[in-house]
Order: structure tokens, then sequence, then C-alpha cells
């Protein structure tokens, strides 16, 4: 009788124990923030509850950017020691894109002068509503803002093209490890104002302006 009432027992901490590492799977939606220049860190997600996960798994094909709003179900790897400190691991069962990352409006008659440091640029394609990059610079250092500017000369400014610039800031960042981004922008502005193809440059570190017409279907 004592045996089988320590079998029973064995049996109820094992069961608890499963039960306990059974995985939650939480659900929110956030912001995904590049960190591939700080440490030892890459893609993090801020969610709207303020937390912060590193998405260490996540379904084949989807590719994370920065600034995608995303719509995220995903379970907390607590028993992962990260060697980035800015979230919590986390696998993602569940990630669907929102929305894009928006463009900046920039006139000279209202913003300091618009950072434009070299860039590699690998390539640049229309998927759907956004426009996606592939770009590379060097640093490591300090921190590394690329946006997608809509340039416009002054407030009255009515070019039938859009012309827009990848501005990228290195912030004086001179050191020379190699970095790579994918980063996907929001083209919906120009589809709603029936504007149906656009301007792209960027300064290359050839010293030669990149430069080529998109159509919008």
């Amino acid at each position: 009788m004592k045996r089988l009432t320590f079998l029973f027992a064995v049996f109820a901490i094992l069961f608890t124990a499963c039960q306990n590492d059974e995985e939650i799977i939480l659900e929110d939606v956030g912001i995904v923030v590049d960190y591939a220049s700080a440490g030892n860190c890459g893609y993090i997600i801020e969610l709207e509850n303020g937390a912060k996960i590193q998405p260490l798994y996540y379904p084949e094909g989807f590719t994370f950017s920065q600034g995608q709003r995303v719509h995220v179900q995903y379970a907390e790897l607590t028993n992962v020691v990260p060697s980035c400190d800015r979230g919590t691991p986390a696998e993602i069962v569940f990630v669907e894109e929102l929305d894009c990352a928006p463009f900046i409006n920039w006139n000279s008659s209202n913003s300091d002068s618009l950072p434009n440091d070299p860039i590699y640029l690998h390539e640049a394609f229309v998927d759907g509503d956004c426009l996606q990059i592939k770009v590379s610079y060097s640093g490591g250092c300090k921190e590394h803002t690329i946006n997608l500017v809509r340039i416009q000369l002054s407030e009255k400014d009515t070019s039938n093209i859009p012309t827009f610039e990848i501005s990228h800031n290195a912030n004086g960042d001179m050191c020379e490890a190699y970095f790579t981004k994918e980063l996907r922008f929001d083209l919906n502005p120009l589809k709603q104002a029936g504007v149906n193809e656009f301007i792209l440059t960027a300064k290359l570190p050839d010293g030669e302006i990149y430069e080529e017409i998109f159509e919008l279907e």
C-alpha cells in the first residue's frame, strides 16, 4: 500500500511539472526595431503592452524589417539566456504585417539639412503597398538611422513625380563592422493621392548617386 501511495505521489509531481512546462501563448501588436548595431542584438518587437521580445524563432518565409507594425502570437522562452539584453527571448508562432514604416516629408524651408551619409543599396522593389529596400553600411560604435524621405524643395512644390531619398545618418560612426538591413516603407499615401510612379535616389559609397523610377499599380 505504501508503495502504491509513493508511486501515485511521483506521478502527481510529474504531471504537475508537465502542466507547468506547458507553453503559454500570448498575443499583441508591436513595432519592429532593428538593433543590429547594438552589441549582439538583432530585431526587437516593442509591444503595445510595454514589453519587448526578441523573435528567436518565427514562421519560415516572414521577413522582419525596421518600423514594421506587426500582429504576433508568441511564447516567451524563459529558459533561454539571451546575449542581447533588450528584450525577452520568444518563439513567434504567428505573425502578420499590419503596416510598413511611414516615410518622412522634408522640405528645405522648415527642416534642418537632410542626413545623406553614403550607403550600399543592394535592392529596392515595390512589394504590394510597401517599398522594400536592402542596404548595408559600416559602423558598430554609434546608432545609425535610415529613413525614406520625400523631398520637396518648398511647401509649394507640386512636382508631378514625387522624389524620395534613402536618408542615412551615421552619426559620425568611424567603426568598420559591416551591417545589412532590410526595411519596408508605406506607399499607401501615394496610391491614395492617385500617384502612379515615383523617383528613388540614394547616395552611394563611391560618390555616385543612385536614381530609379518605380511604378505603382
